[in-house]
């Protein structure tokens, strides 16, 4: 099914039901090609779900957004909104080196004792 987020928007509150086709989601992260999400987005459109989500939001009052077409909006009261989902990450994102874990063995410094009987 397709991706779609509804959101209002923070000047009036006006909700917005956005439509991230794959094609542009693979395309953002990097998980495939283009043409991959373009074929899976062909057999949605082919299959009447797009346009029945499309009817759904709409008959709840909500404005479609295709992110497809624009990833940034102009919302009657002036506000931008930006859709691009890349922008608004909802995973903390974090330091490569603070996600690696150490594993195995810690060597600790060995401190050379005195041999026993030695001393004066």
């Amino acid at each position: 099914m397709a991706l779609i987020f509804t959101f209002p928007c923070g000047g009036c509150g006006r909700r917005y039901s956005v439509y991230y086709p794959k094609a542009l989601m693979y395309e953002l992260s990097g998980s495939g090609t283009r043409q991959m999400g373009e074929a899976e987005d062909e057999a949605e459109r082919a299959s009447g779900a797009i346009e029945a989500a499309r009817a759904r939001a709409e008959a709840q009052g909500n404005i479609w957004v295709d992110a497809g077409v624009a990833l940034e909006v102009r919302c009657e009261c002036g506000k931008r909104l930006d859709v691009n989902l890349m922008h608004h990450p909802r995973v903390p994102v974090t330091k490569p080196s603070v996600l690696k874990r150490q594993t195995g063995l810690i060597p600790f410094p060995t401190v050379s004792k005195p041999a026993r009987g030695t001393g004066g």
